[in-house]
C-alpha cells in the first residue's frame, strides 16, 4: 500500500530522540521513504519525505527543521524514545550460494520433511507471527552440513513438495530447513518504488541463498529479520 507524506511544516518542539516506533521499519528510496508496519502487515510510501527525514539502521529518524515529528508520531509511525529493539542489519550482497550436487538420499528426505513442516507452520500467519517463528528455529537434529550441501538437498527436496509459494513462503521455509542444519540466515525485507514492490530473500553475510544477486539488488533493504 503506498500512502502520501504528511505535509511537511516547521516545528518548533522536535524532540531530540525520535526513532521509529515499535514494528516499524523505515528506509529511504531515493527522494521517498518506505514504512513497513508490521503489526499492520503493510506499507507505506511518504513521498518526497527524503528531503527532511533519514532513516538510521537503528531505528533513529533525523528529522530536518522542515520536518513534522509531530505528525510521524501522531501517525504511530515515529516515537518519542529509542525502540526498545534491536535492529538488525544485514550486509550488501556481492556473491551467490552455490548448491552442492553431493546430497545423499537421507538428506533430501530430511529436507523433505523439514519444508512440509514449515509449509504448515506458514498456513494462516500474519508478517507479524512469521517474523516471530524465524527467529525460534526448530531443534537441530541429524549430522551438520555445509551451507552449500543443506540448501543443495533443499532444491532436491523442493521440487517434489507442493506449494512452495511466492517470495514471503520459500524464504521462511528455507530459514527453517537451513535452521534445522545449525546454519543463521538474515531474513531481509527490501523495497522499492516507481513501481513500488516488495521483496524478501535470505543472506549469509554477504551471500544470497536461494534468489539471485541480479533481482535482489533492485530492493533496498527495510527490515532483516
Amino acid at each position: 500500500m503506498i500512502g502520501s507524506t504528511a505535509s511537511k511544516r516547521s516545528s518548533h518542539s522536535t524532540p531530540d530522540d525520535v526513532s521509529a516506533a515499535e514494528d516499524v521499519y523505515l528506509c529511504k528510496v531515493y527522494e521517498d521513504v518506505v514504512v513497513l508496519d508490521l503489526k499492520a502487515d503493510r506499507y507505506l510510501c511518504l513521498l518526497d519525505a527524503g528531503a527532511w527525514l533519514h532513516p538510521e539502521p537503528d531505528g533513529r529518524l533525523i528529522i530536518g527543521p522542515d520536518g513534522a515529528a509531530e505528525d510521524l508520531m501522531a501517525a504511530a509511525i515515529a516515537a518519542p524514545e529509542p525502540t526498545s529493539c534491536l535492529r538488525r542489519v544485514s550486509k550488501t550482497p556481492t556473491t551467490e550460494i552455490v548448491a552442492s550436487h553431493k546430497t545423499s538420499p537421507i538428506e533430501t528426505l530430511w529436507a523433505a520433511l523439514q519444508i512440509l513442516e514449515a509449509t504448515h507452520v506458514f498456513r494462516r500467519k500474519t508478517l507479524e507471527q512469521l517474523a516471530a517463528a524465524a527467529v525460534r528455529p526448530p531443534i537441530f537434529r541429524g549430522r551438520r552440513t555445509t551451507s552449500a550441501q543443506a540448501f543443495g538437498a533443499y532444491k532436491d527436496a523442493v521440487s517434489w513438495v507442493p506449494g512452495e509459494g511466492e517470495c514471503l513462503q520459500r524464504a521462511f521455509i528455507l530459514k527453517r530447513v537451513l535452521a534445522g542444519k545449525g546454519i543463521h540466515t538474515d531474513w531481509v525485507f527490501g523495497v522499492r518504488t516507481w513501481p513500488f514492490g516488495a521483496h524478501c530473500w535470505l543472506q549469509i553475510d554477504d551471500m544470497v541463498v536461494g534468489d539471485t544477486l541480479a533481482r535482489v539488488s533492485n530492493y533496498t533493504p527495510i527490515m532483516v529479520v
